[in-house]
């Protein structure tokens, strides 16, 4: 959305139709492109340039996915009972999102709303009921866990995003 709006502002600029572009789409405004495009590149290419586009997986991010995963699993691994079974399926449900969405680097920034979330996982088990003893003390190091992954920025590709690079934390 963010592209969207950036380009049809971009091409206003320059002297284009806003309507048009919006319905219609427009040439690329000042980038270089490469000879070999779209659909005219191989497969194996095509393949290769979506999954490596913009996006980088740092170990850290992996890990909080896979946080996000433990946490819809409690029920299965520790019998947590509601409330704290809803509590922490919905954390681990927005774990993941979050996590994977700071996969791309233009939105890594976004990996700090797993701090807090974090931090309400390590709490939950002592503000809700239906949590074992193992389960309370999984959540809390499973909640740390999460908050001190999702500090660190990771690794950045070499790829450059125009005015968005700046708000790459």
């Amino acid at each position: 959305m963010f592209a969207t709006v950036q380009y049809l502002w971009q091409s206003r600029r320059v002297g284009h139709s806003f309507w048009r572009t919006l319905i219609f789409g427009g040439p690329v405004l000042s980038e270089r492109r490469d000879p070999v495009q779209g659909l005219n590149m191989p497969i194996g290419q095509i393949v290769w340039e979506f999954l490596k586009g913009g996006v980088t997986y740092p170990w850290t991010l992996i890990g909080c996915t896979l946080i996000g995963g433990y946490l819809l699993c409690t029920r299965l691994l520790f019998g947590v009972e509601l409330p704290l079974y809803f509590s922490d399926h919905t954390a681990g449900c927005v774990v993941i999102v979050i996590a994977v969405t700071a996969w791309a680097e233009v939105a890594r920034t976004v990996r700090l709303l797993n701090v807090p979330l974090g931090l309400w996982v390590a709490a939950s088990p002592f503000l809700l009921d239906g949590g074992t003893a193992i389960a309370s003390v999984s959540d809390l190091a499973a909640g740390l866990a999460l908050a001190g992954l999702s500090l660190p920025r990771g690794t950045r590709s070499r790829e450059h995003y125009g005015g968005w690079d700046q708000y790459i934390l």
